[in-house]
């Protein structure tokens, strides 16, 4: 979500990324993805919403078939601090997440221009393959930091902390590293490393995860 904020953008914005990799040969490889986005902003509030769809394939299985939906408001209040709330939905049936959802509010400060904190609290309600559907509350809480390496090339990382409120131990978190490079006025490549970490994973899946790839943006 947070390379994906566009808070100094004013008016209505609508973004499409397609990212496309594979291979032939040994192994038969093809990774594609498809990524919607609509900002609606003004000088006191961002709305946005973004529906994603992610699928790879492997030697004619499907090793990965992910869908993603998130809306957020985030009204701001000072220079310093921000509340916003949000709704997720997401899928992901070959990692034993058939359905996940969440509902949460929080505040975001902003020290620094490109340095952001934030901490709230969010409800998941979650039904997993092969296991019982489970609800739990969870603290949200981020740090995100972004700078320019030059005209044309940014870099972006951002860590969530995500503990059950209840059970410190049964801990989520995420890592996302970007590298923004600009081919022209509209037109991007973005390279990205994730990493999750669940304490308590769904059956037969690791702790521990790691995602990388390309993808092209054109805006309008």
């Amino acid at each position: 979500m947070e390379s994906s904020r566009k808070e100094g953008l004013i008016g209505s914005h609508f973004q499409i990324n397609i990212g496309l990799n594979g291979s032939s040969g040994t192994v038969d490889r093809t990774n594609y993805s498809l990524e919607g986005r609509v900002d609606v902003n003004s000088d006191k509030w961002q709305r946005f919403g973004i529906l994603s769809y992610k699928r790879e394939e492997k030697d004619n299985s499907i090793t990965s078939n992910n869908t993603f939906l998130h809306l957020r408001g985030v009204r701001k209040i000072s220079p310093l601090l921000a509340i916003e709330g949000f709704i997720q939905l997401s899928e992901k049936p070959l990692q034993k997440i058939k359905r996940r959802e969440l509902i949460g509010a929080g505040i975001r400060l902003s020290p620094y221009k490109l340095f952001k904190l934030g901490l709230g609290v969010f409800n998941e309600d979650e039904e997993r393959v092969l296991s019982k559907s489970r609800e739990t509350v969870r603290i949200n809480s981020y740090i995100t930091n972004s700078f320019n390496i030059s005209e044309s090339a940014s870099f972006e990382s951002t860590l969530y902390i995500q503990p059950d409120i209840e059970d410190f131990s049964e801990l989520r978190s995420y890592l996302v590293l970007g590298l923004r490079l600009k081919i022209s006025e509209r037109f991007s490549s973005i390279i990205t490393y994730e990493n999750t970490h669940d304490s308590s994973p769904p059956p037969l899946t690791d702790k521990s995860n790691s995602f990388y790839g390309v993808k092209f943006s054109f805006e309008y």
